[in-house]
């Protein structure tokens, strides 16, 4: 039948020492509580994929610390579709609890068996483009441009500059690169540099040394960050190099890891949605998880959260690691904290 993993024969000793996971404080965690009452199936499709990796060491992570508070003896399968040959379909088909790691392959495999939609099934998005089928899920690549304008009537689309790395179609935006030179990006995008040269050149005339605020477009009220590879480390000390204190930051999720930028590093004018295992380094006390690149701690806690909140049941509101998680129809939308609002 393919490789299937009993989580339930280590115990969670043996798990904590190989992961290197020092510690869950139940403490610090803030997380809704939750339980797992039946057998639980994760269903991927191995390939050398880091945040595949990170995903399943958190779901991991997350069985042992339900198991820790309940007596319950609950199994948590790990199959590998990769090597599974025959009868595809009939594991699918089970009536187990299932979370599934949705990439190419398994998508095609699940498209063939027609699996119907219920709410012991979840499926995590794992490429950026998503995939169609009637199921619940979850997109951890939503952008949260969107959900931004609806938080805020003053956050108004024609007042407002995204700086971004991607193509936003009809959106006011600015493309930057990783090899961009941001401090220069900027300054041209506010007009500095003509107003720096207006001041040499009136300096020039009139022989005088003249004192004054560099000026900058003043239909710019809003700068929202809408990145992927340049992150918001970078752009906002940018900002800051340019004396921009005016128009209002906007810092979407997964630019600002505070396991490595510090709060005090934020200006009065910078707002931020971010997922709260990425704003508070309490949450997990652990050295390993620390080093951990942005996206590989956003799959690692969707991993913790799956299993947490499939074990609460899909129809209630959960509190993770990335968030709260709200059903709505088959899209579960995880809802960041707000920083500065």
């Amino acid at each position: 039948m393919g490789l299937i993993l009993t989580c339930c024969t280590l115990s969670s000793n043996e798990f904590q020492k190989e992961d290197g996971l020092e510690e869950l404080d139940n403490q610090n965690l803030l997380l809704s509580s939750s339980k797992l009452r039946t057998d639980l199936d994760i269903i991927f499709f191995e390939k050398k994929d880091i945040l595949q990796k990170h995903f399943l060491d958190g779901i991991q992570s997350s069985y042992f610390f339900l198991k820790e508070n309940q007596k319950r003896n609950i199994s948590l399968n790990f199959i590998d579709y990769s090597k599974i040959e025959n009868s595809k379909c009939k594991a699918l088909k089970s009536k187990t609890k299932k979370i599934f790691f949705l990439n190419d392959e398994l998508f095609e495999i699940l498209k063939n068996c027609n699996i119907k939609n219920n709410n012991n099934v979840l499926v995590i998005y794992s490429i950026k483009e998503g995939f169609d089928l009637d199921l619940n899920f979850i997109n951890p690549f939503y952008s949260y441009l969107d959900y931004l304008f609806s938080l805020d009537n003053e956050i108004i689309l024609e007042e407002s500059i995204v700086l971004t790395d991607k193509i936003l179609p009809k959106i006011n935006s600015y493309l930057i690169s990783k090899n961009s030179n941001i401090e220069k990006e900027i300054s041209n995008l506010f007009e500095i540099n003509s107003s720096s040269e207006r001041k040499r050149e009136l300096e020039r005339i009139t022989q005088n040394r003249i004192y004054q605020t560099p000026r900058f477009r003043k239909d710019l009220k809003n700068i929202i960050i809408d990145t992927e590879e340049v992150t918001a480390e970078r752009i906002i000390p940018a900002i800051r190099f340019n004396l921009i204190f005016e128009p209002t930051v906007y810092v979407l999720p997964q630019q600002l890891d505070f396991w490595r930028f510090s709060k005090k590093d934020l200006s009065s004018n910078v707002k931020v949605l971010e997922h709260p295992i990425l704003l508070n380094n309490d949450f997990l006390f652990d050295e390993v998880f620390s080093k951990k690149q942005i996206n590989e701690k956003v799959f690692y806690a969707l991993g913790f959260d799956s299993l947490m909140y499939l074990g609460k049941g899909l129809n209630t509101k959960y509190k993770g690691l990335l968030g709260e998680y709200t059903k709505q129809g088959k899209k579960v939308f995880i809802q960041p904290e707000k920083i500065g609002f």
